[in-house]
């Protein structure tokens, strides 16, 4: 496997957890090194306290404290300016509720984005509303279920995009929305983007499973304008 340089990206609200779980998941799937960024937003559970342990001991490379919920494409945003991606092969969104299923998910799955200029994702498990495969293809010894679009739970992308193209996320969405438009604007320029076959992770707990373990937190995605993925 090749030293592709990745930076992870993750939003973090409350749900404590679900973060210490999926945390942990990624570190012992992950199959390479890599530098995680993290952005809470107005945790109130222990979630910030955790977050600074993490980062003392290491195991985050730096962490935002933004105080409140400034959104998805904000909050991307925040965090791609602290981690130069000029400095990094892939820049990988991942959620505090991506559980990771398979090893050497990431080391495969960013080494491919990088390789092929793709956005890639493992599959992904438990989403009410999973994106429908338009195409399969070859990207060297592995297949790719082509979609139109793929959402950030974990998604790969080619540093490039942000260092030489300069994409950044449109902050007008609403705070829950916005953050696969990347895939929509990188396809409408010839890029594409996937699923790789034989990696996977969940949608921890999966979405019903959430909604019944944590119902308040749906109650207020809803009221700030989101819906359950």
């Amino acid at each position: 496997m090749a030293d592709v340089r990745i930076a992870v990206l993750t939003l973090t609200r409350d749900r404590l957890e679900y973060t210490q779980h999926c945390f942990d998941s990624l570190r012992e799937n992950a199959g390479c090194a890599f530098d995680h960024y993290v952005l809470d937003q107005g945790s109130e559970d222990g979630t910030r306290e955790w977050l600074t342990s993490e980062r003392l001991v290491g195991r985050i490379r730096h962490v935002v404290y933004a105080g409140e919920n400034i959104g998805c494409c904000r909050g991307w945003n925040r965090l791609l300016d602290g981690c130069h991606p000029a400095d990094y092969d892939a820049v990988v969104t991942f959620d505090n509720d991506c559980e990771v299923l398979t090893y050497d998910a990431l080391a495969v799955v960013a080494e491919l984005a990088v390789d092929h200029q793709f956005i890639l994702s493992p599959q992904v498990h438990g989403l009410m509303y999973p994106p429908a495969t338009i195409a399969n293809l070859q990207l060297g010894r592995y297949t790719v279920d082509e979609k139109s679009i793929i959402g950030n739970i974990f998604m790969a992308i080619p540093a490039t995009l942000f260092s030489v193209e300069r994409f950044r996320w449109d902050e007008r969405y609403q705070v829950w929305d916005g953050g696969e438009s990347i895939t929509q604007w990188y396809r409408q320029r010839g890029g594409r983007c996937g699923y790789v076959q034989g990696f996977g992770v969940n949608h921890y707990k999966t979405t019903l499973g959430q909604v019944e373990d944590m119902p308040w937190y749906f109650e207020r995605r809803v009221l700030e304008g989101g819906r359950a993925q």
